[in-house]
């Protein structure tokens, strides 16, 4: 028992380093979503409404999107305490990711032995999807935080009142912290209490009244949920998402009719939306459990993940295969509940799009159980205690040589060359200008990036009330261009060329940051990553 739970608090000390250290710094900058959930807790703190007045709603509009209640509110006690800085945003995720790696420890020996439970641990805790997925304020971590304290308590006390109430809260509480549960927990709860009733955790007569209240539970605590989502604008998101794959659904479609050689009235039958629907989930289906997405180039989207190599370690591979058969030879049941929550976790995310590092997150914790086993299994059979030794010491050299391959990716090149992913752009010219300026009467920052005032409100605190007024109010200056002004700050565009800085568009003792478009100047922002040009700089004394 002693040497367990040593064990474990490593493992839990190993998987708080790898989510804190330096955490204000890398990423190097706050990403869109960062900032809107950050502003509106702050603007929840500062006024009790959020950024456009609504007193404590339930969901948060920001950049024509609906955001989801939980993670907004989740921040507003730790700005009271402890300000709205880069890492008290981000930090609530990072602890959140921590005490995922515990439950999902708690969950795994519900079924397995303690060596397994370890090992799963080890393995999530040094996954460069979930470290990576800690390190921003992505409501999505959250998420699967309750998806597994929800899973933990489910199956905790055969089925127990009280567990199944708690189970059902935090059930609730993914619902409320992210779109892609309200997809997949339809599904997924009629399948764990069918499945459920079947494992070797229960050992008591079923109770269908515990599991009819907690059904009821959640189906009330939701009622405000299904209203948003159904007469609000709760499937915003998903409604954006499948505008786009509606569009490629048609001219798919087009196409297709287009280069058949069947006659015109029979081509609508097999070329159709329904067809090429089907077709598109599919792909994007089986696209998750693709060697690609798993061992090789992973989720290239390079704010999501760090691209270029797989979700999973590639040394994970061989285990996995041993471990899918170990379990279902020793435990099937146990077997048919891990392959069922693996094949319908990807569903949400196969509606709308391809395999997706933040929206197919409740698939990640599957894979480390069989891997754990395969090891487990692994070192069983090797019955020489020499070859035993050799097979751990060369497990430890590639896993620890993997995930400094990972460490060294992250702290040294990601930064590079994911920068703009990260709204880089909007940081560099206000760090830019804050350095300079005590010397100038004005500063204009062009608004060319998506932003760029919302960065400016976050990055410095300022007063909500005031940048409400700001944004509702733009100033007009005197050609005609409309500014939104935030102290001697001015977000927006004099659209320079050679005439109009000729003419003297900019006013005298201005910075002037504008796109890289407009009048040429000697001194420039660029891009770390390839030297583009960012931001072209103007000065006028």
């Amino acid at each position: 028992m002693f040497k367990r739970r040593s064990y474990l608090i490593l493992i839990l000390l190993l998987a708080l380093f790898l989510r804190l250290f330096k955490i204000s710094d890398f990423p190097k900058t706050l990403y869109g979503d960062e900032q809107a959930f950050a502003w509106n807790a702050y603007n929840i703190l500062k006024t009790g409404t959020d950024e456009y007045g609504t007193p404590f709603p339930l969901q948060f509009r920001s950049f024509n999107d609906y955001k989801a209640p939980v993670p907004v509110y989740l921040l507003v006690p730790v700005f009271k305490l402890f300000g709205m800085t880069p890492a008290s945003i981000r930090i609530p995720v990072s602890l959140a990711s921590l005490l995922t790696v515990y439950v999902f420890y708690l969950l795994v020996f519900k079924f397995l032995p303690a060596k397994i439970s370890l090992v799963s641990s080890f393995l999530f805790t040094v996954s460069p999807w979930h470290i990576h997925l800690s390190r921003g304020y992505f409501e999505a971590t959250l998420a699967l935080l309750f998806f597994l304290i929800a899973l933990y308590f489910f199956f905790k006390d055969n089925f127990s009142p009280k567990s199944l109430l708690l189970s059902g809260l935090f059930f609730v509480s993914a619902l409320y912290s992210y779109f892609t549960p309200r997809m997949l927990l339809p599904l997924f709860i009629p399948f764990i209490i069918f499945i459920g009733f079947r494992l070797p955790v229960t050992g008591k007569k079923i109770n269908y009244k515990n599991v009819a209240l907690f059904l009821i539970l959640i189906f009330i605590l939701s009622l405000p949920l299904i209203k948003l989502t159904f007469f609000g604008q709760g499937l915003s998101r998903f409604n954006k998402l499948n505008e786009t794959v509606s569009q490629a659904i048609i001219q798919t479609v087009n196409n297709e009719r287009k280069a058949s050689n069947l006659p015109h009235s029979v081509r609508p039958f097999f070329h159709n939306k329904a067809t090429v629907w089907l077709r598109f989930v599919k792909n994007n289906y089986l696209e998750h459990f693709s060697l690609n997405f798993w061992y090789i180039y992973g989720d290239n989207s390079l704010r999501y993940f760090l691209g270029n190599m797989g979700m999973f370690y590639l040394f994970e591979m061989p285990f996995f295969i041993l471990g899918l058969v170990t379990v279902y030879a020793r435990h099937k049941n146990l077997f048919y509940f891990l392959s069922g929550w693996l094949l319908l976790a990807p569903v949400p995310a196969s509606v709308v799009g391809r395999s997706f590092a933040v929206r197919s997150l409740s698939m990640l914790p599957v894979p480390f159980i069989f891997v754990a086993a395969g090891i487990d299994q692994m070192t069983s059979f090797i019955k020489n205690r020499p070859s035993r030794k050799i097979f751990i010491l060369t497990l430890t050299m590639v896993t620890v040589t993997s995930i400094g391959a990972v460490l060294i990716r992250y702290y040294l090149e990601y930064p590079v060359y994911a920068a703009t992913w990260w709204g880089w752009e909007n940081k560099a010219a206000i760090d830019y200008a804050k350095a300079r300026e005590n010397k100038y009467q004005q500063i204009f920052i062009s608004d060319f990036y998506t932003g760029s005032t919302l960065a400016y409100a976050v990055y410095n605190n300022f007063d909500p009330l005031k940048y409400r007024q700001a944004v509702n109010n733009p100033v007009v200056m005197a050609d005609n261009r409309h500014f939104i002004k935030l102290g001697k700050y001015y977000f927006g565009s004099l659209d320079l060329d050679e005439k109009r800085l000729s003419e003297g568009t900019i006013p005298k003792k201005s910075l002037y940051i504008g796109r890289p478009e407009e009048a040429a100047s000697d001194e420039t922002i660029n891009a770390p990553d390839d030297g583009r040009i960012i931001f072209i700089i103007h000065k006028t004394e």
